[in-house]
């Protein structure tokens, strides 16, 4: 039994309809009937349907051939089976101009002896209709039970996108809502094709969540029946791996947290619970940590979500397993990379995959009003170095330059030695020495002369980068800078003491300003 339906070809071929002509639109015998109605009134739209062959006499159009072009109108606009038409009685004959448009729009026009009751067709055509239906119900069902099968007793999604695609005979992806193919069949089948295919929506939780993409663009009935059982059972198959990746999330950020909050875990206690969540003990872990306001960190915000997404693929590409962190109005990211470098396109000649910094950049320098700092390498027992750095290196390089958003520890390493040293070395009485009456002169008057003068040694004397920095005019700084000799008495040709105020002035800023 075909089970995409019957055509108007085997329809023709039924006993019922031995002695019935088919007169024209012979191109569309293989249309698939799957309904069956009697027309006798005129006025028939609205109410045809796709795949319906309609049994009439031509009665409501014996006075009005106008309405013989409507009606073949009609039959093209709901896509219906055939017309089937007695027109001895009321008609005299099949029109020319329903011919013309029966072969114009491939909608078979079938004349039937006047002997034969409707009663006759219609029951022996419905009960062809039932037949195909009921199998069709069978065999639906029968793939239901196979795929659902698949599912309970754990087979795997590669099993379940084999079978899929044996079903269809056609190649399959499920692609996530990100772009990533999870799965296909078969299993090198790479990215799906731009074009000749179908899709459709994949949700978990009512929330989309990817699309299943067959490499076929025409399908019959059964393919898409099968098709929405496929698409149930990859649901039921991604709605698992969520909940799994959410515990297993769940477990991590419990890790994660004893580790950022520097409770005593020894090295060994620290690897034997890595390596139950999956995270082997040679990689290496990098804290970031992103700062911003509270609604840019809300749970359907757009940032977590991205940098969520970024994180995951990025790890998978990788090999390893990241993990995030909401603490309020901040996030923080665990970013594992593995222990030896693997070669990577993304710096070409260099061998090594980019940095994290350098793939998170990007995404980050897009949202504005957020800081972002990272704390450098560390093996997982002492991740809570890195966080400690991940933090100073916002807090330091955000007082020594305002403008800037992404600090590594790198940077303000030496900065952080100096805040460190100070209280053993007398560092602010030295700073006091050397710029103690700049300092107060910006006290005394509203100034910004140290900051001023820091921005032009970190520029390396360079009035117009000093200037960008501070977004004044070239011509203030050199202003500024002539008053800084005059109050403090300071050489701005000496290179060899450049050094000594760059650091009195860092220090100064890291200490004084909010």
């Amino acid at each position: 039994m075909n089970l995409k339906g019957m055509t108007v070809r085997e329809l023709l071929q039924l006993p019922i309809l031995k002695d019935a002509s088919l007169i024209s639109g012979e191109e569309g015998l293989d249309r698939v009937v799957r309904y069956i109605d009697i027309m006798e009134v005129p006025d028939i739209k609205g109410w045809l349907r796709e795949g319906e062959l309609i049994l009439t006499t031509g009665y409501s159009m014996r006075n009005d051939p106008g309405l013989v072009l409507e009606l073949m109108e009609e039959l093209r606009r709901a896509d219906a089976a055939a017309l089937a038409i007695k027109p001895e009685r009321f008609m005299g004959g099949i029109p020319a101009e329903m011919v013309e448009l029966s072969n114009r729009y491939r909608i078979p026009v079938i004349q039937i002896p006047p002997g034969i009751p409707y009663i006759d067709i219609t029951h022996t055509v419905m009960e062809q209709i039932l037949n195909t239906q009921a199998a069709l119900l069978r065999r639906s069902e029968e793939v239901n039970k196979t795929l659902t099968g698949l599912v309970l007793h754990n087979k795997g999604i590669q099993v379940v996108a084999d079978s899929v695609a044996e079903l269809v005979q056609a190649p399959i992806w499920v692609v996530h809502k990100n772009g990533r193919v999870i799965v296909s069949s078969p299993a090198d089948a790479g990215d799906p094709p731009a074009g000749r295919t179908k899709s459709w929506d994949v949700s978990v939780d009512k929330q989309f969540a990817g699309r299943l993409i067959i490499g076929k663009d025409q399908l019959d009935e059964l393919e898409l029946v099968c098709i929405e059982h496929a698409r149930l059972v990859f649901s039921l198959e991604l709605m698992r791996r969520k909940i799994a990746y959410d515990t297993e999330q769940r477990l991590q950020g419990s890790f994660f947290e004893e580790l950022l909050m520097g409770l005593p875990l020894s090295r060994q206690d620290a690897e034997n619970k890595g390596r139950q969540l999956g995270l082997q003990p040679d990689w290496c872990w990098e804290v970031c940590i992103v700062e911003g306001e509270p609604h840019q960190f809300e749970e359907h915000a757009s940032l977590p979500a991205a940098l969520g997404e970024l994180t995951e693929s990025e790890s998978a590409a990788r090999k390893v397993k990241s993990h995030l962190i909401r603490q309020g109005d901040r996030l923080v990211l665990l970013l594992a990379s593995p222990a030896k470098p693997e070669p990577s396109t993304k710096q070409p000649g260099a061998g090594q995959k980019a940095g994290w910094a350098d793939v998170l950049a990007p995404l980050l320098d897009s949202h504005s009003q957020i800081r972002t700092g990272f704390g450098g390498k560390a093996p997982l027992w002492e991740v809570y170095r890195s966080y400690v750095k991940a933090k100073k290196a916002m807090t330091i390089g955000g007082r020594l330059d305002k403008e800037r958003r992404t600090f590594s520890y790198d940077e303000i390493e030496m900065f952080d030695l100096l805040l460190e040293s100070s209280a053993y070395v007398g560092f602010d009485a030295f700073t006091e020495k050397k710029i103690g009456k700049l300092s107060k002169y910006d006290r005394d008057n509203g100034t910004d002369l140290v900051p001023t003068f820091h921005a032009y040694l970190a520029a390396g004397g360079s009035l117009i980068e000093a200037a960008n920095k501070l977004y004044i005019h070239r011509n203030s700084v050199k202003y500024r800078l002539d008053r800084i000799k005059d109050i403090a008495d300071i050489d701005m040709e000496d290179t060899s003491k450049r050094l000594m105020y760059y650091l009195c002035t860092s220090f100064y800023l890291l200490k004084n300003l909010e």
